[in-house]
């Protein structure tokens, strides 16, 4: 079988698929998208028209057509899966509804050992994602961490520390203390998260993600980032917690409003999900009165 593309083992550790990872709403929906984008990438590849998933003289494909190349049993989900690709940057939608395959100079086959077979061609490159920042110079402290006194840095080192301690613990992985962490982990203090919900998220993560393909996600930059308060909501609250029935309903919403790190949203979110009903107004209210 002729070759269609060629695809670098580490896909899904380029920054376009941990974008993915970061905006899909949940792990069934990444995978739907990346099975998609995949399909998308074959035939993109027969196709021959510089990553256009369908020729010139072609009509754009229709959501069923989409549907049907991912296996997906509703065709309404297809532009949903389609904007997410385009957004993470792995997909471009051009004026005709034509889509393309973004950076397809990774993936179109140039020289091919004549002597391999396959659909697609794997290979290994030294480094596919942009090279990592230039470590800072000896004594200057990172622009994002100038705002601290030396004495409050040199507790976020030391607090870092402890939490990469844990999640070495909690996940066998190793990693250093750099600024890029303590600038994760000071952003969510400021959001007055508390270590022992970051302590939540790790455990949470790391049962949810154990023995799956997302166990290498297990890391500061993904669980600290920008998705680090729905890891949050997803996590069964601590065993300390009481029930809603067992408490007032404004020390519940005390307790819920903290919980959430101040997020309003999601307050009302876990709030329906108990069937406790609650205004935007009302827990506005009790954020100032808590000092958010």
């Amino acid at each position: 079988m002729e070759t269609v593309i060629k695809i670098p083992i580490n896909l899904f550790e380029l920054p376009e698929f941990i974008k993915l990872e970061q905006l899909a709403s949940n792990g069934r929906q990444e995978r739907t998208a990346q099975a998609l984008w995949l399909r998308l990438a074959c035939i993109a590849g027969r196709a021959g028209c510089a990553g256009y998933v369908t020729g010139t003289d072609q009509p754009a494909l229709t959501n069923s057509e989409y549907a049907h190349l991912a296996h997906i049993t509703r065709a309404n989900y297809v532009p949903q899966l389609l904007a997410l690709l385009e957004k993470a940057g792995l997909l471009q939608r051009h004026a005709d509804d034509r889509y393309q395959i973004s950076h397809w100079e990774r993936y179109a086959v140039d020289d091919v050992d004549p002597n391999y077979c396959g659909l697609v061609k794997f290979y290994d490159v030294d480094d596919p994602q942009p090279a990592p920042p230039a470590p800072p110079l000896t004594g200057v402290t990172p622009l994002a961490l100038q705002k601290y006194t030396p004495a409050q840095r040199a507790k976020l080192v030391t607090t870092t520390g402890k939490i990469l301690a844990y999640l070495h613990q909690q996940s066998g992985k190793q990693f250093s203390n750099e600024p890029a962490t303590q600038i994760l982990l000071a952003s969510l203090f400021d959001q007055k998260v508390t270590i022992k919900q970051i302590k939540q998220v790790i455990d949470w993560k790391c049962k949810d993600w154990y023995e799956t393909d997302f166990w290498k996600f297990v890391r500061p930059q993904t669980l600290f980032g920008p998705k680090f308060k729905q890891y949050l909501l997803e996590a069964p609250p601590p065993a300390h917690v009481q029930p809603a029935a067992q408490l007032t309903r404004t020390q519940y919403l005390r307790d819920l409003y903290q919980l959430s790190c101040g997020d309003v949203a999601m307050v009302l979110r876990r709030a329906a999900d108990e069937e406790v009903a609650v205004t935007e107004e009302e827990v506005e209210a009790i954020g100032r009165d808590l000092g958010y």
